[in-house]
């Protein structure tokens, strides 16, 4: 039976609604795993098939989802979640259908990107506002590790890819001890909920209001760690070094920070920066694709970054 058939049969045995019409969603990625909209007799939905059993982890998604509707922070509500399924065996879940446009498929000018990012800030002031004990991964409510740096220790890049077209082992071995030393700072620092993917593409912009969606990464870090990939993903979409771009990313930086707020949120920032902005594009590099000028793109700023790295 082919896939879809099987989100029609899964979705009348979870809901007792009939599927109207359902689409594969070919509008953005969610990570690697397949999303179709489905249209019932009384609304739209999402249903995320998992590509992996262990990936989001264990009741992740509904411990963050329980968070953020404590906090009265948008998100799309779950209706349905199902990891131990016979006809989908690594998981899935039905959410809510988000009405709007995610913000990187917006033909915005600068002002409004400008005022895009300032409601990013907002919203995310109040996620790093969820505190949690302990950092890393959060397996069923409980994040993993007793520090930051133990989780990078465990897991440097989350499984080694793509990377090894770009470092020998020896050379990410001596980075990441290098990270270790420079990133000590960030176990002082209190862990909270972290989205750890903030970008356009996960933001939903409908009319006034926004949303960030796709919480599958979200772990539990110091607030600055989620900071930093933002702000290293707006560097590499304005990376080409004509004047006007690098202008832009440095506005939408300042735009962002100016509505920005948290008691940690800013605590050795300037310190951390650069580490944190390395072992996040290590990262990045390790899903792209090697024969992608993408690929060549986080390198270069990567290697730019060690280079400055003492």
């Amino acid at each position: 039976m082919e896939t879809k058939s099987l989100v029609k049969k899964v979705f009348k045995r979870d809901l007792g609604k009939a599927v109207v019409s359902i689409k594969k969603c070919e509008e953005h990625v969610f990570n690697v795993n397949n999303v179709f909209i489905v249209e019932a007799e009384d609304n739209l939905y999402n249903v995320k098939l998992y590509s992996s059993v262990d990936y989001p982890e264990k009741d992740k998604v509904l411990f963050v989802s329980e968070k953020l509707t404590k906090n009265n922070i948008p998100h799309a509500k779950i209706i349905s979640y199902n990891r131990n399924d016979d006809v989908f065996t690594n998981g899935y879940v039905i959410e809510e259908y988000l009405p709007g446009t995610t913000a990187d498929n917006l033909d915005l000018t600068v002002e409004e990107t400008c005022d895009i990012y300032k409601k990013l800030a907002m919203t995310v002031s109040k996620i790093h506002q969820i505190k949690l004990s302990g950092y890393g991964f959060i397996i069923g409510g409980v994040p993993d590790c007793a520090t930051f740096t133990k989780h990078i220790d465990n897991e440097f890049i989350y499984g080694i890819h793509n990377i090894q077209n770009a470092y020998s082992e020896d050379e990410l071995a001596k980075i990441k001890q290098s990270l270790i030393k420079k990133l000590e700072p960030c176990d002082s620092i209190n862990p909270c909920l972290c989205h750890n993917d903030i970008q356009l593409k996960n933001t939903i912009v409908d009319g006034a209001d926004i949303t960030l969606i796709d919480w599958d990464d979200a772990r539990s870090f110091p607030a600055i760690v989620d900071i930093t990939r933002l702000t290293l993903l707006i560097e590499l979409a304005y990376d080409n070094e004509e004047a006007e771009d690098v202008e832009k990313a440095k506005m939408y930086k300042r735009a962002f920070f100016s509505s920005y707020k948290s008691e940690d949120g800013f605590k050795a920032y300037n310190e951390l920066e650069l580490a944190l902005h390395i072992w996040h594009g290590l990262v990045i590099l390790n899903y792209c694709d090697p024969a992608t000028p993408q690929f060549s793109k986080v390198k270069k700023a990567v290697d730019t970054k060690l280079s400055q790295l003492r």
